[in-house]
Parts: C-alpha cells; sequence; structure tokens
C-alpha cells in the first residue's frame, strides 16, 4: 500500500545485500522529480553511505563518460539515478548493429537498379538515422555500455510507470499495444541482470494502475520463464487461464441512457495464480502499520446541475449520437474528445465556455470554502492542505489554479502561504518546496495527479486533500490519497473531499474506476486477504455510492447495489453446486477406498501376527555362510531382474516370499514382501547386506505399518460421514438469485436501460 515505507525498505535491503556481500553493485532507478528526495532519505538511514546520484546535470553528453566510468570502476554503497538518465545508459547491441550495416551495404549495392532504390530509399534512410543513433551513444558513453557496469543488483521506484510494455495478443477486449520505448529498454536491461545471475526488484504501491495487462506485465518482467514453462506467456494464453468476460452495467457517455457491456471483471485459478505471484511478490498493507493517521471516509461535496451545464450536456448527447455509429465519424470530433469536454464540464463550465461569468455555487467555491474553514481550525498546527485538479493547470488563460489562488487571497490567506507545484521546476526548487509545506510555511499546495501524486513526501502536517476532479485510474486516487495517509503524519485523524457535479460527466468518471477498481479489487483480493476473487469490495461499493451521487437517481444506487448482490449470490450458486459433484464423486470412491483399506488392515494384521509368532520361536536361518550366500543371492538377483517385465518369486525368507518386480530400472530398486499382504521395500542401494538389513527393518516395524492405516480407515469413515452431511444440507440460492434479477429488471424498467446485444 502506498504510504507503508517501501523506500526504507528498498534501502535497507540494498545495504544489507551489500553487507553480506550477496551484492556487489546496487542501482536505484527513480524518478526524476524525487530522486534528491531518495538521497535524504538514504543518508537519514545511513549517514556514511558512499553515494553517486545520477541526474541530468552529470549526465549531459559531454559529461556521461566520465560518470559511466565511476559507475563501472569506483565501489559505492548505492547508484540513484533518474529514470531519464537510466534510459539513456546503452545497451550493447553488436549484432543489432551489424545487421543494421548489411542492410544498408544491401540496399547501396543495388544503386543501378533504379526501380529497387527508390522503393527502399525511406527505408535506407531510416536505417542509416538509426546507425547515426547507435554511433552516438558509442561516442557519449565513452564506449561503456550498460553490460560493462556490472549491475547485480537492480531497485526500480514506482515500477507501475514501465507498465507500457509490449502485449503479444489477439482478439481480446483488452487493450493491448506495443509498448514504449522505455519499458522495451527497462526490459531488456532487466534481462542482461536476470541471465548474469543478479536480482531486479520492483517496488510500487499500485502494481496495477488501468487493466489486467498490468498484472501480466510484472510477471513478464519478473518470471517470464515461469509462464514460459507453464505455456502463459503470451497475453491471451495467461488470459484464458484467468480470467472471464461478464456483462457489467455501466453509464452511458452523455448520462442519459445505461446498457451492459462485456469486460474482464471476473477471475478464475485464483489459487494458482497466488501460488505463481507468492515466488515474486511481497504485498503490505496499511493494516500493518500503526502510526498512520485516522481516515473515517470521505467527505462528498455535492455540486447542483446549472442550466448552463444542461444545455451542454444536451449538445454532449447530440455530438455522441452522430459519433456513436459503427460506420460514421464525424471529422474532428470522437469519443474521446467528447468525454474530456463532458469532464471539463462536470470540473467547472467556464473551462468550455469563456463567456461564462463567475459561478457562486460551482466546486472552486465549495473547494474555496472548506478549505478556508480547515485553515482557520488549524492555525495553531499549521495544518497543510493539498488540492488535486487534473484537468485545468496554470496557464495564461483561464484555469482554476489562478480562480482558487485568487479566492483564497480575497479570503484572507497570505499569497506565500499558497503554492503550485508546477512552479517547481527543478530538483532544488522541488525540495525547497516540499518543505516550506512541511514546515508549515506553505499551508495550501495546489498540483496535478501526475506531478504531485507519486512519490512526494510532504505529510508531515497535511490535514486534508481535495479531489476537485476525478482521474481516469483507481491507481492515481490511490496516489493521491497515499500522499496524506502514510507515515509521518502528525495528525490523528485527517480528512478526503470529493466534488461531484450532479448528473455531469463525474458519474461516467467514478463509473469508470468502479469497474476499474473492481479487476484490481478481484485479483489483489485473492493475494493479499481471502485468496478468492470477490466481485465487489468496500472500495467498489464507494464508487457506486458516489456515482448515484452524481447521476441524482438513488435507483441506479439500488441497482448496482442489487447486480454486486447478484454476483455475490451466483458466484456462490456455481460454487455449491460444485462443490455438491464434488461431494458426490467422492462418495462414490469412498466405499471402495474404505473396503480397501479394511482389507490391508485385516492382512497387516494375520502377517503381524505371523511374524511375532516366527520371533518367538526364535528361527534362524542356517550358518553365518547360508546368510552370505542369500545376501549374494538376492543381490545378485537383483541385478538381473532388472528390467524384466513379469514379477518373480525369488525365496521365502521368514514367513514372507521375497517378491522381484516386473519393470525395474537400477535407479529405483525395490522389492515386495508377500504372505497374507504385500508390502513394498524401497532399496538404496545393491551393496552386500543392505539388502536382508532394509528387509528386517520393514518387518519389525509391520505395527507401525498397522497402526498408520487404521488410521488412515478411520478418517475414510469421518471423511464419509461429513459428506454425507455436508449433501443433507442442500444449500441454495436460486431463490434469492431470482428475487434479484426480478428487481433488476424492474429498476432497467424504470430508469430505461438500453440492453445491447
Amino acid at each position: 500500500d502506498v504510504g507503508t515505507g517501501k523506500t526504507y525498505v528498498l534501502i535497507a535491503a540494498g545495504q544489507e545485500l551489500k553487507r553480506m556481500r550477496l551484492s556487489s553493485k546496487n542501482m536505484y532507478v527513480v524518478p526524476n522529480q524525487i530522486i534528491g528526495q531518495w538521497k535524504d532519505l538514504y543518508l537519514q538511514l545511513y549517514p556514511d553511505a558512499k553515494l553517486l546520484i545520477v541526474n541530468s546535470n552529470n549526465f549531459k553528453p559531454e559529461r556521461r563518460a566520465k560518470t559511466l566510468k565511476q559507475i563501472r570502476d569506483e565501489d559505492f554503497d548505492a547508484i540513484i539515478i533518474t529514470y531519464s538518465c537510466f534510459e539513456e545508459i546503452p545497451i550493447s547491441n553488436n549484432k543489432i548493429i551489424e545487421d543494421i550495416k548489411e542492410k544498408i551495404k544491401k540496399i547501396k549495392s543495388k544503386k543501378d537498379n533504379v526501380w529497387y532504390y527508390q522503393k527502399n530509399i525511406e527505408r535506407l534512410k531510416s536505417l542509416e538515422k538509426e546507425l547515426d543513433k547507435y554511433n552516438k551513444y558509442s561516442q557519449n558513453s565513452g564506449g561503456i555500455f550498460f553490460e560493462d557496469l556490472n549491475i547485480n543488483r537492480l531497485f526500480v521506484d514506482e515500477a507501475h510507470n514501465y507498465k507500457n510494455l509490449s502485449v503479444e495478443s489477439y482478439n481480446c477486449y483488452c487493450d493491448c499495444y506495443n509498448g514504449s520505448k522505455k519499458c522495451t529498454d527497462m526490459l531488456d536491461k532487466v534481462r542482461i541482470i536476470q541471465n548474469n545471475d543478479g536480482g531486479v526488484i520492483f517496488a510500487t504501491g499500485t502494481p496495477i494502475t488501468n487493466s489486467i495487462t498490468d498484472l501480466y506485465v510484472m510477471q513478464k518482467y519478473l518470471q517470464y520463464g515461469e509462464l514460459t514453462l507453464m505455456d502463459i506467456h503470451r497475453f491471451e494464453a495467461w488470459l484464458k487461464m484467468f480470467a472471464t468476460t461478464t456483462m457489467e452495467f455501466e453509464v452511458d457517455v452523455d448520462t442519459n441512457n445505461f446498457r451492459l457491456k462485456p469486460r474482464f471483471t471476473e477471475f478464475h485459478n485464483l489459487p494458482q495464480l497466488t501460488a505463481i505471484l507468492t515466488t515474486i511478490a511481497d504485498f503490505y498493507t496499511l493494516d500493518e502499520i500503526v502510526d498512520v493517521p485516522q481516515f473515517n471516509g470521505y467527505s462528498d461535496v455535492i455540486i447542483e446541475k446549472s442550466e448552463q451545464l444542461k444545455d451542454y450536456l444536451d449538445d454532449i448527447s447530440e455530438r455522441a449520437d452522430k459519433v456513436r455509429g459503427e460506420y460514421f465519424r464525424i471529422r474532428g470530433d470522437n469519443m474521446l474528445k467528447i468525454t474530456i469536454d463532458g469532464k471539463k464540464a462536470a470540473l467547472d463550465m467556464r473551462l468550455v465556455d469563456s463567456k461564462i461569468g463567475p459561478l457562486n455555487n460551482s466546486k472552486v467555491a465549495k473547494c474555496v470554502e472548506n478549505v478556508m474553514k480547515i485553515y482557520y481550525d488549524t492555525m495553531p498546527i499549521k495544518g497543510t492542505q493539498i488540492i488535486f485538479c487534473d484537468m485545468s493547470t496554470p496557464k495564461k488563460e483561464f484555469n482554476l489554479y489562478d480562480e482558487i489562488k485568487q479566492s483564497l487571497i480575497i479570503c484572507g490567506i497570505n499569497k506565500n502561504e499558497i503554492a503550485y507545484i508546477h512552479d517547481a521546476n527543478t530538483e532544488r526548487e522541488r525540495e525547497n518546496l516540499f518543505n516550506k509545506v512541511r514546515n508549515g510555511d506553505v499551508r495550501i499546495l495546489l498540483g496535478s495527479t501526475e506531478k504531485l501524486g507519486t512519490g512526494v513526501n510532504v505529510q508531515d502536517k497535511l490535514i486534508a486533500i481535495h479531489h476537485l476532479d476525478v482521474p481516469w485510474r483507481p491507481s492515481d486516487m490511490i496516489q493521491r490519497e497515499g500522499r496524506i495517509i502514510r507515515q509521518g503524519n502528525t495528525n490523528s485523524e485527517v480528512y478526503i473531499y470529493r466534488y461531484i457535479t450532479k448528473g455531469s460527466f463525474d458519474a461516467y468518471s467514478w463509473q469508470i474506476l468502479e469497474t476499474k477498481q473492481r479487476i484490481i479489487t478481484g485479483l489483489l483480493a485473492g493475494t493479499i486477504v481471502d485468496k478468492t476473487c470477490e466481485d465487489v469490495s468496500d472500495t467498489v461499493l464507494n464508487y457506486a455510492e458516489v456515482k448515484a451521487l452524481a447521476i441524482g437517481n438513488m435507483d441506479i444506487k439500488k441497482r448496482v447495489e442489487l447486480t454486486n448482490e447478484l454476483a455475490r449470490l451466483s458466484a456462490l450458486q456455481k460454487k455449491s453446486i460444485e462443490e455438491r459433484i464434488k461431494i458426490e464423486n467422492e462418495l462414490v470412491k469412498l466405499p471402495k477406498d474404505i473396503n480397501t483399506k479394511a482389507e490391508i488392515i485385516k492382512n497387516a494384521q494375520i502377517d503381524l501376527d505371523a511374524y511375532q509368532e516366527y520371533k518367538r520361536n526364535n528361527q534362524e536361518i542356517g550358518s553365518p555362510e547360508d546368510k552370505k550366500r542369500l545376501k549374494e543371492y538376492i543381490n545378485s538377483s537383483l541385478r538381473l531382474h532388472i528390467l524384466k517385465p513379469e514379477e518373480k518369486e525369488l525365496i521365502e525368507y521368514k514367513g514372507f516370499k521375497i517378491i522381484l518386480p516386473s519393470n525395474m530400472v537400477r535407479e529405483n530398486l525395490y522389492l515386495y514382501l508377500s504372505r497374507a499382504g504385500k508390502y513394498y521395500v524401497k532399496l538404496d542401494d545393491e551393496t552386500e547386506g543392505g539388502t536382508l538389513i532394509r528387509i528386517d527393518n520393514y518387518l519389525d516395524s509391520l505395527s507401525s505399518f498397522l497402526e498408520r492405516n487404521t488410521i488412515m480407515y478411520n478418517e475414510l469413515l469421518k471423511r464419509q460421514n461429513d459428506l454425507k452431511a455436508a449433501l443433507e444440507k442442500n444449500e441454495s440460492y436460486t431463490s434469492r438469485i431470482e428475487e434479484c434479477k426480478n428487481q433488476i429488471e424492474e429498476i432497467d424498467k424504470k430508469i430505461g436501460v438500453v440492453k445491447k446485444k
């Protein structure tokens, strides 16, 4: 979870690996904007640590070779490098370079063939450009490539930023893509370290940021070999193994209609997925951390829909109708643009219509009102607040940052106590700003999720955060809220405000979050809590409640609750049926197993009595010479009987026949002892005397054999009784399922749900 202290864990892990000589060179790859924070935290834990900080200052082309030489030749406790610099370290691809040269040579050799040459001229330019890039890499790096650095422990902070990896899949509902250069480069370097017996550690509070593909991508980085052995290394095969499609209720883009749409929200084989994941993943939750502030639920501020917004949504609806058609697309307009415009309108109508004047009943007005109240209430402790806004960032034109700032100043807050994260462009400026927030000198900090949501530690006096808008990804919400619900916050209780415009695109935004969060919850629930995939969790229900508030139709809330209940009951019913079939099949087999076990016990008792009688009579097997000859005879017979297709009765020994088994191999020598029952005796080797000792030891343990089988017999009887009792319960969810379906159908008729095939 965000806020549980992963940075400290990574630092301590790397330092301990060095101390124990399990690692000789540790590299930490961290987001550009927090490398200074990483340095401070490292030195806070290990003041005497020898660090190399690699950022844009010492990785300019003219200084890059020197820095790479330092990494390669000097001994550091840790090399901390920014994302951008890490990507600029070249990989030696001699084979690729030679292939490029060969292709260039081939095209140039056919220069006289005008048709061929003209056809390939663009390709030639592209190849020459690529070769030039590799040559520049080599020059700037002084001939030092990533492989030469001998990194054997790579720590990647906020690893979800490397999720856009190439995914091989066809004909599936999820978005698949070719991957970004940054992520492909990371994969190549991960493989280099793994192939050289090194270790790669990914750290993130949000391993699944947006879709099911994210979890697969993490596995592709960290356990591709295991996935290949199981033949699920291709995404489509992985998906078939762990996911199914279900029909989910969703609000239409214009919030006027509702429909059912197939989505990946149901997961199976979770125990198997969990078993695979546990070999690479450790999950720590906030529940395990005691020193985090208390959060008692969201404060939802509902903004009434204005007349201007109503009119604008009518326009949105018309635009959506025009571009919705399967074959018809309006030039210059599409659903993405419509969605963005709708989100802007939900945030503030002035973002889509500059002619509209100041609004009294708006998100800005309500936010300023709440900020001011908390500002004065927490004056003695200099409580700080964060306002998140993604859809309107600082610029020369109208924007909500300036609107909020001016309103706060008018209400009496000193302008020096208000700051934008966007104004801190350098590492030093960011750290100075963060220190001011931590000290309470800056009381109000405004920022976007991208710049302020991840890896920012300003929680010391943070008392409240405000969500003016809602991002697409549930992970962004988690990261935003991770700024305040984390260790180091001196407040015992904190507040999170969400501003929702009733009947607006906010409903659609929360809808998307609900759907995506359900996927995440389903996967991680099996890993972290119950090892089962539940369709709905508390987080999802919170989103459902917010969606109902935004739409302004409580029937929607009721339908969401019924849909979740139906999914839960259906899963229970399916599980109940599967369990009943399993019980019935087992009950069919049990009588045979019980009878077999009873026969084994009866024969073992007969043989034990006979063997004890034999021992009481103290019968011996002739002279020592006779024993020696018997040992040699058994051992030589064993060797000669290897791979023979039939069993062979060899000799009688202490009242038991010694039988050589069929198809025995040299690597697995054994024999049977037979009287009333038949007993398997494993032999470790063919050494003289060893075989007779094994036989004698087995015969002396017949009482233990009888005791073990008696216990198993009683357990089988108990199992049979338990299964019969389970069948008699005959638990069924049919009536409750039908009731839910009927209620959903009634609501659908009432609200006019459009069900598409």
